[in-house]
């Protein structure tokens, strides 16, 4: 039997973080334990109190990416099997090379663009171990 895994989704759009909710509890095949938060400064307590194994992180802008690199380094210090996953817009090039930068730095595990299918995101989340 998988071993269940604690997903947290961060980012300050509410509606984006209830429809992924939707899409993850419509497949309890795939084992996930689902959690949110809306603020980005409380995402390393959060991953704490929810015992997270994945996060997501919803990249909106340039800001978001600032805060996201601040994140993740103190989450790599403490939590080395964490995966961390970036949700990215792929119209943003100077995201999207900060993005690439981070993933060939170590700081995160991949990233997903928005214009990609759920079933897609689905399947990198399940393919973290």
């Amino acid at each position: 039997m998988p071993i269940m895994k604690t997903v947290l989704f961060i980012s300050s759009n509410k509606v984006l973080g209830q429809g992924l909710s939707a899409a993850i509890h419509a497949k309890p095949e795939l084992d996930f334990l689902w959690a949110a938060q809306l603020h980005y400064p409380q995402a390393v307590v959060g991953v704490d109190i929810f015992h997270a194994d994945v996060v997501i992180l919803d990249i909106v802008d340039q800001a978001d990416m600032d805060q996201a690199v601040g994140i993740c380094q103190p989450l790599r210090q403490v939590e080395q099997d964490l995966k961390i996953l970036l949700l990215v817009r792929p119209e943003q090039s100077a995201v999207c090379s900060r993005v690439i930068d981070a993933k060939n730095a170590g700081l995160i595990d991949d990233f997903v663009f928005y214009d990609s299918s759920l079933a897609y995101l689905l399947a990198k989340l399940a393919a973290f171990s």
